[in-house]
C-alpha cells in the first residue's frame, strides 16, 4: 500500500482520524500529530484531493523517526535507495522544511537530492516555476519525510468575505457535533454560510433552522443552491430571541457566534449571556452546542454561569486568532 502525508489545520486531529477512518476502509493511519496524518491509503490517489481538509498532500518516498534528525541524514537516506515517482511528469524543485518553516540548506546537499530525482524519474529541474515538487520536511515531533507533493489547496482567506469562516474549518466542526439524523439543528449566527451549506452537502438531519440578524446575509444565504431543501428554513433573526423558534424544540447548536473583533460588541460577555439565555430555551433538554469562538474565556464563563457544562474542546487558529470550539451541554 502507498503511503501520504497530508497536513491540515492545527487542532482538529482527533477529529480528522475518525473522519478518515469512517470514510476510507482502505485507509490506515500510521502517525498523526497536530496539523499531521502519515497514513497508507489502497485507491486512487485523486480521491485524497476531495479531502476538505488536507492542505498539501505527499506521496511518500521515506520517513524517519528519531531524535537529531537533520536534512542531511533525511537526503543520505533518500539517495541510499530508489524510488518510485508518482507523478512522472512535467519539472521539479526540491524544497526543505524545517518545523514548518522554509530552510535554506548546502548548495552541495541541494544538489545531491536534485541529482537523484533526476536519476530516478523523467522529470526535468526548474528551480524557477516547476510543475511538482520534492519535499524534505523535519517536524519537532522526532519525524521526518521526504515526499512528492501531489496536491495543494489553493482556497485561501483571500477567497473569503471579511470574518468568513473557512469551508473545511466549517466541515470540521460539523464533524465535531457527532450529528444524527434526527436532529433537529439551529444555526442563528449563519453569516455567509459556511456551516450551513456543508451541513447542507455532507451531513443528514431532520431539520435545520438558519438565521441572522444581517438581514442582507441571511437573504443571500438563503439562497444558495445546497439551502434548497425543504427541510431547511432561512430567515433574518436576532440569536438572543430567536422568536421563530419553539421552546424545547432544537437538539442541536452549531453556530461562530460574534467574537467582538470585527463587530461593534463593547460587551461581549453581556451579549453571550443573552445568546445562552436564548439557547436554553429552545434546547431539548437533553440538548448540545458546539460553538466557535475566540473569546474564549468569556466564553467559558458566560456558558457556566448559564449551567451548562463543557464536555469536549479542542483548540485551535482562526484568521490567526487562537480560538476554541467547545460540546457543550446542560
Amino acid at each position: 500500500m502507498a503511503e501520504f502525508v497530508s497536513s491540515f489545520i492545527t487542532g482538529f486531529q482527533s477529529v480528522i482520524e475518525q473522519d478518515l477512518t469512517k470514510r476510507f476502509k482502505n485507509l490506515k493511519i500510521i502517525n498523526l500529530y497536530d496539523g499531521l496524518v502519515h497514513y497508507r491509503f489502497d485507491g486512487d490517489s485523486r480521491e485524497l484531493d476531495k479531502i476538505i481538509y488536507f492542505n498539501n498532500t505527499f506521496f511518500v518516498l521515506k520517513t524517519m523517526k528519531g531524535k537529531g534528525l537533520s536534512f542531511p541524514s533525511l537526503v543520505g537516506s533518500v539517495c541510499s535507495g530508489k524510488n518510485y515517482f508518482l507523478v512522472n511528469k512535467g519539472s521539479f524543485r526540491v524544497r526543505f522544511q524545517n518545523e514548518n518553516q522554509f530552510a535554506k540548506v548546502d548548495k552541495n546537499l541541494t544538489r545531491r537530492a536534485e541529482d537523484y530525482v533526476l536519476q530516478n524519474s523523467k522529470l526535468k529541474l526548474d528551480r524557477l516555476s516547476p510543475t511538482n515538487e520534492v519535499w524534505f520536511s523535519i517536524r519537532r515531533e522526532g519525524f521526518a519525510f521526504c515526499g512528492e507533493l501531489i496536491s495543494k489547496r489553493e482556497f485561501t482567506e483571500k477567497n473569503l468575505n471579511k470574518g468568513e469562516l473557512r469551508p473545511e474549518i466549517a466541515y470540521l466542526i460539523c464533524c465535531f457535533a457527532d450529528i444524527q439524523a434526527s436532529d433537529t439543528i439551529l444555526e442563528p449566527f449563519c453569516g455567509y454560510g459556511s456551516i450551513p451549506v456543508q451541513l447542507a452537502k455532507k451531513f443528514r438531519f431532520e431539520k435545520l433552522y438558519v438565521s441572522d440578524l444581517d438581514s442582507e446575509r441571511a437573504t443571500q444565504t438563503a439562497a444558495r443552491k445546497q439551502l434548497s431543501a425543504p427541510n431547511i428554513e432561512c430567515c433574518a433573526a436576532d440569536a438572543t430571541v430567536l422568536s421563530h423558534i419553539a421552546d424545547k424544540s432544537i437538539n442541536l447548536v452549531i453556530t461562530d457566534p460574534p467574537w467582538g473583533y470585527f463587530e461593534e460588541l463593547p460587551d461581549i460577555e453581556g451579549f453571550y449571556k443573552k445568546m445562552f439565555a436564548s439557547f436554553d430555551r429552545v434546547l431539548t433538554q437533553d440538548g448540545r452546542m458546539v460553538i466557535l469562538s475566540a473569546r474564549k474565556e468569556e466564553l467559558e464563563r458566560t456558558a457556566a454561569a448559564a449551567g451548562f457544562k463543557i464536555q469536549n474542546s479542542l483548540h485551535t487558529l482562526v484568521n490567526g486568532k487562537k480560538a476554541g470550539v467547545y460540546q457543550l451541554t446542560r
